[in-house]
């Protein structure tokens, strides 16, 4: 058996956690994992540390602030994205609270 959880120490503490209590009173076999989106997005907050990556994500948001603020600039990015033949239609605002949303 195996039981995901986002690494607080609720859910993997060595003493009192979720996992360590099934471990000793229900399922010795049990294995324990980080939540394999929620480990990807903590790597992509440490990355947003790094200066370069900081200044890519600002440029990013004035990107989507100047084409989605104004319906003619979207229809513009519209028939650009046709004309490049890419996979997306439209650029995504990255919200903090939306894991891998910068993906």
């Amino acid at each position: 058996m195996c039981f995901g959880a986002d690494g607080v120490s609720t859910f993997k503490g060595i003493r009192f956690g979720v996992i360590t209590l099934m471990r000793t009173k229900q399922a010795p076999h049990l294995i324990g994992i980080h939540c394999m989106p929620h480990r990807m997005n903590l790597a992509m907050q440490s990355l947003f540390t790094m200066p370069m990556i900081s200044k890519l994500e600002n440029f990013l948001q004035m990107l989507y602030g100047y084409f989605f603020t104004s319906p003619k600039r979207h229809l513009e990015f519209t028939k650009l994205v046709k004309i490049v033949e890419t996979k997306g239609l439209k650029v995504i605002q990255n919200v903090k609270t939306r894991w891998i949303s910068t993906l």
